[in-house]
């Protein structure tokens, strides 16, 4: 009997989760210290360091689904937790930027792995009943690891860096005492290019992929510009915020509603507060708000979605790989296309994706669960 057939091993999903904000510092880590960065750099393109671990997310996500579906998410997430540390640390003697550059290509292949690796697991663990709350509160990891890194790294980039190694290798060490062994007991063989073709022809296994793609690419852009286009900058700390709790609803409302439902639903009430936010007003920045919570929604639902769809942990790896792939070039994408459309351009052209979104996600549940 599996662990997921009795109850939920809450201490071993804090301790993941826990991991999973690791690996949203390997993001934030570097963002928040840009500045300290170029002065570390003068004359060199210091930004890719950060678009660096996105490309490798878009190039490789399936990969690195294939990967935990080969090896097992135990092996993938200690292994993973393992580079990160010695990485990290690695950068934290700022050696040359050709050579930093290098390890952020290593510690980008890291990220994929944990980001696909911890959901599964996460999964697999969690009770039936519980599954929906567990795949919400991993939904905010990304958020939380950012929020966790803006207060505590300053700009001493060796303690910054260094102290994420530390991190990273302390989570290897209780992870390794605590990771159950044989918990997956099927696997595939190792990734192959055509498991792009396997999934992308597959909806139960893109269909969540589907709806966070879009997801990923309103809301960093939309988090980024709207502050300052409604004249409301108070908003900055407070649009992350509500997509955070809009997570955890998600694993709430999950008991009643099922993913597939909630995922087009969530991006139709997005559409219909974008319009409201449109029309301008006092009101607009709360109405703003719950625009954004509703995001959180559709980000945890499709997490949901993946274990919902997927009863096999190789398909749920691949599914998470894709999850890992079209979030990327959400990311990758949103910010730079708003940037050049215009601020007067930003709540149209939301409006009109999450229209897209609902009937897209809506038309691809439906063929995955038929």
């Amino acid at each position: 009997m599996t662990l997921s057939e009795t109850r939920t091993p809450w201490p071993l999903i804090a301790a993941l989760y826990l991991t999973g904000l690791i690996a949203g510092m390997q993001f934030s880590k570097i963002s928040l210290t840009l500045t300290a960065l170029a002065e570390a750099y003068p004359g060199w393109p210091v930004a890719f360091a950060v678009s660096g671990v996105a490309v490798m997310g878009i190039l490789f996500g399936v990969m690195a689904g294939g990967i935990t579906a080969s090896i097992g998410p135990r092996r993938a997430i200690l292994m993973a937790l393992a580079a990160s540390a010695i990485v990290g640390g690695a950068e934290a003697f700022l050696p040359p930027f050709q050579a930093f550059m290098a390890l952020r290509v290593i510690e980008g292949a890291g990220h994929l792995v944990l980001v696909v690796a911890v959901p599964t697991l996460m999964a697999r663990l969690a009770a039936p009943k519980d599954r929906g709350l567990v795949m919400g509160l991993w939904a905010t990891f990304f958020g939380v690891g950012f929020s966790v890194a803006a207060l505590l790294m300053g700009d001493n980039l060796v303690l910054a860096y260094g102290g994420h190694a530390v991190f990273a290798g302390l989570m290897f060490c209780v992870l390794t005492a605590m990771l159950p062994r044989g918990v997956v007991a099927v696997r595939r063989p190792l990734p192959r290019l055509s498991d792009h073709l396997t999934i992308y022809a597959t909806p139960r296994l893109f269909a969540p992929a589907l709806g966070h793609g879009i997801y990923a690419m309103l809301f960093l852009a939309l988090v980024t510009f709207l502050p300052l286009a409604l004249g409301a900058l108070w908003l900055a700390p407070i649009l992350p915020l509500a997509g955070i709790l809009g997570s955890l609803l998600a694993g709430v409302l999950i008991r009643w509603f099922t993913p597939g439902t909630l995922v087009p639903t969530t991006f139709a009430a997005m559409a219909l507060l974008f319009s409201l936010t449109l029309l301008g007003g006092a009101a607009a920045p709360y109405v703003l708000i719950l625009a954004m919570l509703c995001s959180g929604v559709t980000a945890g639902a499709g997490f949901a979605a993946v274990p919902w769809l997927n009863e096999a942990d190789d398909d749920r790896a691949l599914s998470n790989g894709a999850l890992a792939q079209l979030g990327n070039i959400g990311t990758f994408t949103g910010t730079p296309v708003l940037a050049a459309l215009g601020s007067a351009a930003y709540l149209p052209v939301a409006i009109g994706v999450c229209i897209v979104a609902a009937v897209v996600t809506f038309l691809a549940y439906r063929a995955a669960r038929s």
